[in-house]
């Protein structure tokens, strides 16, 4: 009820301010301390985080303001983010990295953002694997944007499915 409420606050200030689509919820996991990007994220727990993400897509999007669902998926690290690869077995990537996106899918957010590191070493805005997963699995149906800048090639990202390269 709390993340719902929040989500509607933070509408009212979208609506404010003529902002379309809030940057959020993050829902990645939290995996380690140093991660640049916690402060932005719900939850070191999957079901948590997407439960908590549902609900503040909800509060926000039927306020009249879009939401935008992030960073899709295993961004662990701010240390040569650009760069690395996380580096996760299928099971763990299903039971962790990729449920709270699950859960938070069933509120029908009208956009989500890939990170910029690799998974498994392709990298997220190429990464096909994932965002059949988004899309098939999870019926996702918006919009894909890439993190600023995460884009290193244009024709991959696009054949892998990513619909928007930001900025």
């Amino acid at each position: 009820e709390l993340a719902y409420r929040m989500g509607a606050a933070l509408a009212d200030d979208c609506i404010e301010r003529d902002v379309d689509i809030l940057l959020a919820p993050g829902v990645n996991i939290k995996r380690t301390p140093v991660c640049g990007r916690n402060f932005e994220y719900v939850s070191e727990d999957p079901y948590l985080a997407g439960v908590v993400g549902r609900q503040y897509i909800k509060g926000v999007q039927d306020n009249g303001v879009g939401t935008c669902l992030k960073h899709f998926y295993a961004n662990n690290l701010e240390w040569d983010r650009f760069h690395q690869s996380s580096d996760v077995d299928d099971r763990t990537l299903r039971e962790i990295y990729l449920k709270p996106f699950e859960i938070a899918c069933t509120a029908k957010p009208v956009s989500a953002m890939c990170s910029y590191n690799r998974i498994n070493g392709v990298f997220a805005s190429e990464n096909k694997k994932g965002f059949d997963i988004l899309r098939d699995e999870f019926g996702f149906d918006g919009a894909i944007f890439s993190d600023w800048e995460a884009v290193r090639d244009r024709a991959a990202s696009a054949i892998a499915g990513l619909d928007i390269e930001m900025p």
